[in-house]
């Protein structure tokens, strides 16, 4: 006879779509916004630009142009689960680019731990975590990337 504790792990791990389905499409929403936002209101896009000039990332217009269009597009695609792969890695970057040249200068903490803290406290780095794990985990099977893996493996030729 199973343990009970079997029994939950095996439910929990069934419906481990749940999780990654969800963190996917909310981290895909926040990006398709941030990244909407920056390209339709001209102040936000001017802030984003400014934060660019203020961090000294060379030519801050087209950079902020880039990253919004990255941000919009690549948020888009998590939300479908389409190339979420390439949506990852590319986020990825937007983020850890956000946090070397601007977040990490905010961090005051004195001490290893305190800095620590205090960087981990970062959203960008929780973003960064997500965007790995989706990297690795996959878009799980409600995405197009699934969808579109399904039916190759259903229309491949079987070799007779």
């Amino acid at each position: 006879m199973d343990h009970p504790i079997h029994s939950v792990l095996a439910r929990l791990s069934a419906a481990e779509w749940i999780p990654v389905t969800v963190a996917r499409v909310l981290t895909g929403v926040f990006f398709c916004i941030s990244g909407g936002t920056k390209l339709l209101v001209p102040s936000h896009f001017s802030e984003m630009q400014q934060t660019l000039i203020q961090s000294h990332v060379p030519f801050p217009h087209a950079s902020a142009l880039f990253v919004s269009l990255v941000e919009f597009g690549c948020g888009g695609g998590l939300i479908l689960g389409l190339l979420t792969p390439l949506c990852a890695i590319m986020l990825i970057g937007d983020m850890i680019v956000a946090i070397l040249a601007n977040r990490i200068g905010s961090i005051h903490g004195s001490g290893f731990l305190a800095f620590l803290g205090d960087f981990l406290y970062l959203p960008e780095v929780l973003y960064v975590l997500i965007l790995f794990w989706l990297l690795f985990s996959g878009p799980g099977p409600y995405s197009v990337d699934s969808m579109m893996a399904r039916r190759a493996v259903s229309t491949a030729p079987t070799g007779h």
